[in-house]
């Protein structure tokens, strides 16, 4: 006897479970997946061990030396720019460097109004502040343009200006006359004693000054001079 046959639908036909068409397809991307991250592991690692260009290389080295040559050579140049044109070797600002030979008179041959701020008679030279005098008229001029008032100084004769704080040594002459105030000319007595007076005269200063001659850059004759009247 033939087992008795369910009802069915004319349609239905048999399949398989359910789940494994799902299943296929949920592999198949994993799948997909994984081969496009080895291929992008491939890549990857193609491009880091890629062998790195000797000429370039080779390039980048030359120019590093050539650089720090042109640093070096710029930095010379800047310092070259900064350095004092006249610290050259052999210059001095020693006022007695003056008048040796080869060298400038310290001052030109004539008569020069000045006061005497040093006596170096173990050297024999002078140390000296070249000033202007104004006599009469400019003197009272001069003396209202350095500040004194009109009725201070409309009655001066002499006025003596010191605007150049400039010193200058200069060397004795072997027959120095000398010629102070209130003595008789100096040029016969003894040298040393001669020098100990001017020194002790050329402490006086304001209206007291000197008349240097210079010749040939040596002082030849002093004569100490007052700018206003003695009454």
């Amino acid at each position: 006897m033939s087992a008795p046959t369910l009802d069915r639908h004319p349609g239905d036909s048999p399949s398989g479970p359910p789940g494994r068409p799902r299943r296929r397809k949920q592999l198949v991307l994993v799948t997909s997946a994984l081969v496009v991250l080895a291929v992008a592991v491939g890549v990857s690692l193609a491009v880091a061990t890629r062998p790195i260009d000797r000429q370039a290389v080779a390039q980048t080295g030359a120019d590093a030396p050539a650089a720090a040559d042109d640093q070096n050579a710029n930095a010379g140049q800047d310092q070259g720019a900064t350095a004092d044109p006249s610290a050259t070797p052999g210059s001095s600002t020693d006022p007695g460097a003056a008048g040796t030979d080869g060298a400038a008179p310290v001052l030109e041959d004539g008569d020069h109004p000045a006061y005497i701020t040093k006596v170096d008679g173990a050297n024999d030279r002078i140390v000296v502040d070249v000033v202007q005098v104004f006599n009469d008229d400019e003197a009272v001029k001069a003396a209202i343009a350095d500040g004194k008032s009109p009725a201070e100084a409309k009655y001066l004769t002499g006025w003596v200006r010191n605007e150049n704080p400039r010193l200058r040594t200069l060397p004795l002459a072997a027959d120095l006359k000398v010629d102070l105030l209130g003595t008789c000319e100096e040029s016969g007595s003894d040298r040393e004693a001669v020098l100990t007076r001017l020194a002790d005269h050329a402490k006086r200063k304001d209206n007291y000054y000197f008349m240097l001659t210079v010749s040939d850059g040596t002082v030849q004759q002093i004569q100490e001079r007052l700018a206003i009247n003695a009454c």
